[in-house]
């Protein structure tokens, strides 16, 4: 059995504004993602998986588009748009 522990955060305004930048971040990636697959399926016929993404987040990154998220929360955002796609053609 696992234990859930949940915590309650009160946090202070600047540290909500931070959390809704990382959250604007990373909806932004997902966004992009999502459309960069689409592009890629109607132009070429071509899947892209989570890999093809995930080896740009670094020069994303140093290029400062994406200066606010967190490395491992944009790899997740990836693997979540990965999983939902395999999830959605293995009911197709």
């Amino acid at each position: 059995m696992r234990a859930a522990y949940k915590y309650r955060l009160y946090p202070n305004q600047a540290q909500v504004r931070f959390l809704e930048n990382q959250l604007h971040e990373a909806c932004e990636l997902y966004n992009a993602a999502l459309h960069e697959r689409r592009d890629a399926w109607k132009v070429c016929r071509k899947s892209i998986h989570y890999y093809d993404p995930a080896k740009q987040l670094k020069p994303m990154r140093e290029e400062g588009l994406l200066g606010l998220a967190n490395f491992s929360c944009c790899q997740d955002v990836l693997r979540r748009l990965d999983k939902t796609f395999q999830a959605f053609f293995v009911r197709v």
